[in-house]
């Protein structure tokens, strides 16, 4: 095993080893870690900061290091899904096999951090920033905080690592989820001709919303024909003999490129129309188009561009004018599961990669 996989795996290790499970980890622990590993590059800023979060969850954090005047931003979200059940071992002590390593979010995406630190070890960075950001698997809420606050104004490309097998990701459909909540007296089933019924309303509006769906199977471009309806849960408090007080539906689209977010959010809505129905949007992401692929083609020299089957916040970035594509060690087959694991391979080819962007100049990356 060569010098630079071997540190490559210290770092990942090190990065398991924080718990970062969306919503109950502590994603703050785990940047001000990373802050720490990137103040020893010698950045000419470094700069941390931690986000409120809604929905009741915990603070998230991020760290931006900055060298020189940088027209590149390298991303990775460092947070994780829950591990759930079906782990062999400890999902936060990585394990190390004849070609893999495997533990809580070694695929997506604390492969692609590792690769970075260890690139960032190998060489000096010049006019790069690199970004270290949380809440990307629910919510997506420090996103927007960091753009906001004016952090990436002055950047003109971005690489955000996401699970893409070493291939270009170049476009990926956009993600709407809505719940709506239903109320009523209640009472025993001999009234149900009588009582208002909510989870009856919370099962109309899904057949409304499913119906929609199937109408608009031929929206979009392939490979983004369709919105990808979802009905993900309704659920009440009522029995075969009880009436509900209460019942919610959540239902979820992804809309392709092209079409706006804002404009299935606003069907959904005046489906509900006189339903009595309490509506809250949980997440609106638009889709993602990479603004200028001929940008990257130095960069990603004999690497395939493709499109991806999952929303990134790369659509953030491209929304703010930054010309941004998906890269990263791993394949999302294997992120979100019980086991999860990222190839030696992967992680030699990636750091490689990230070794000879992170050590050249702006004129030089475009034509690498």
């Amino acid at each position: 095993m060569n010098t630079s996989l071997e540190t490559t795996l210290g770092f990942l290790e090190a990065l398991i080893r924080f718990d970062t499970r969306n919503g109950t980890g502590d994603e703050p622990a785990c940047v001000d870690w990373l802050a720490e590993r990137l103040g020893t590059f010698n950045p000419d800023k470094l700069i941390v900061d931690r986000v409120s979060r809604s929905r009741g969850k915990s603070d998230s954090a991020y760290v931006l290091a900055i060298w020189g005047q940088p027209d590149l931003i390298l991303n990775v979200h460092i947070d994780t899904v829950p591990s759930g059940e079906g782990w062999l071992a400890d999902p936060l002590i990585m394990r190390r096999g004849d070609d893999r390593v495997t533990g809580l979010g070694a695929c997506d995406i604390k492969g692609a951090a590792a690769c970075i630190l260890s690139a960032l070890s190998r060489g000096e960075a010049k006019n790069l920033a690199v970004l270290f950001s949380g809440d990307e698997e629910q919510g997506s809420e420090i996103m927007p905080a960091i753009i906001s606050a004016g952090h990436l104004n002055a950047v003109k490309a971005a690489i955000v690592c996401e699970p893409t097998g070493g291939k270009v990701g170049k476009r990926h459909r956009g993600m709407l989820a809505v719940q709506a909540d239903f109320h009523g007296p209640g009472g025993h089933s001999s009234l149900a001709d009588e009582i208002d019924a909510p989870l009856l309303k919370a099962a109309r509006l899904a057949s409304k919303i499913g119906e929609y769906g199937e109408a608009n199977r031929t929206v979009g471009v392939d490979p983004f024909k369709g919105l990808c309806t979802n009905i993900g849960d309704i659920k009440s408090d009522g029995a075969y003999n009880v009436i509900p007080t209460s019942a919610s539906l959540w239902v979820s689209m992804r809309p392709p490129p092209g079409v706006k977010v804002q404009t299935i959010e606003s069907a959904i809505y005046d489906m509900a129309q006189g339903m009595d129905a309490e509506l809250d949007t949980l997440v609106a992401f638009e889709a993602f188009e990479t603004l200028d692929v001929d940008y990257f083609k130095g960069f990603f020299q004999g690497i395939d561009f493709i499109d991806l089957p999952y929303w990134t916040e790369a659509a953030m970035m491209s929304e703010f004018g930054i010309n941004t594509v998906v890269f990263g060690p791993g394949y999302i087959e294997q992120a979100h599961k019980p086991e999860e694991w990222v190839s030696l391979e992967q992680l030699e080819k990636a750091t490689q990669f990230f070794e000879t962007v992170i050590g050249s100049e702006r004129e030089q990356r475009r034509a690498l």
